[in-house]
C-alpha cells in the first residue's frame, strides 16, 4: 500500500505548485449542459512549467475514467489499478473522494473546468463566463482569455481522442489521450 501512496502523490506532486482555483472562472456546467453522453478510458499527463533554476519539466500520467451523462459527471482517478480519486457531479453537489495521499493541491473545481472546456459545447460555455472572460473556437482551438489575454488554450490533435490544454495562468500543459469504455 505504501508504493500506492507514494507513486499517487509523485503522480500529482506537480499540482502542489499550482496557484488557487480562482484563477479561472469556475465553469460548473450542469451535465445536460454537455449535451451528450460520454464513456471514456484516458490517459492524462500533466507536465508543470519549470520552477527549479535549472529549467527542469515535471511530468506526470494518471488514468482515468470518464462518464458523463444528463444527470451526472463521473471521474474515477486510478494509480497501479488502485482508485485514488472519485468525483460526482450532478450540477447542485460535487462529491468527492479522494485517497489520504492525494495532494491536496489536486483541486476537483479545476477537473470539472478542464472537463468541461474539452467536452462542452461552445455556447454552453460562453453562457457561463463571468463578465470580462470569453472563450472562441477556431479549426482545433479553443480559447479562453480574460480582457482580450489568452490564458488557456485547447487543442484538439485527433478530435477529441487526443487533446492538450496549455493553461498559462496555473501553469500546466495536460494532455488528454481517450479511448471510448467498452
Amino acid at each position: 500500500m505504501r508504493p500506492l501512496m507514494l507513486l499517487a502523490g509523485l503522480l500529482l506532486a506537480a499540482c502542489q505548485t499550482l496557484p488557487p482555483p480562482a484563477t479561472l472562472p469556475a465553469l460548473q456546467l450542469a451535465p445536460a449542459a454537455f449535451g451528450a453522453s460520454l464513456q471514456l478510458a484516458q490517459r492524462l499527463t500533466v507536465t508543470d512549467a519549470p520552477v527549479d533554476p535549472d529549467g527542469a519539466v515535471t511530468e506526470r500520467q494518471l488514468d482515468t475514467l470518464l462518464q458523463i451523462d444528463a444527470s451526472q459527471l463521473q471521474l474515477a482517478g486510478l494509480a497501479l489499478g488502485q482508485r485514488v480519486l472519485t468525483l460526482r457531479w450532478d450540477g447542485r453537489e460535487l462529491a468527492v473522494q479522494r485517497h489520504p495521499m492525494l495532494p491536496a493541491a489536486v483541486d476537483p473545481v479545476r477537473v470539472l473546468r478542464d472537463i468541461a472546456l474539452v467536452f462542452a459545447p461552445l455556447p454552453a460555455l460562453q453562457a457561463a463566463l463571468p463578465d470580462g472572460w470569453t472563450l472562441d473556437e477556431a479549426r482545433n482551438e479553443r480559447t479562453l482569455r480574460q480582457a482580450g489575454e489568452p490564458r488557456l488554450t485547447v487543442r484538439y490533435l485527433d478530435g477529441r481522442a487526443r487533446v492538450e490544454i496549455d493553461n498559462r495562468a496555473e501553469r500546466y500543459q495536460l494532455r488528454i489521450e481517450s479511448r471510448p469504455l467498452e
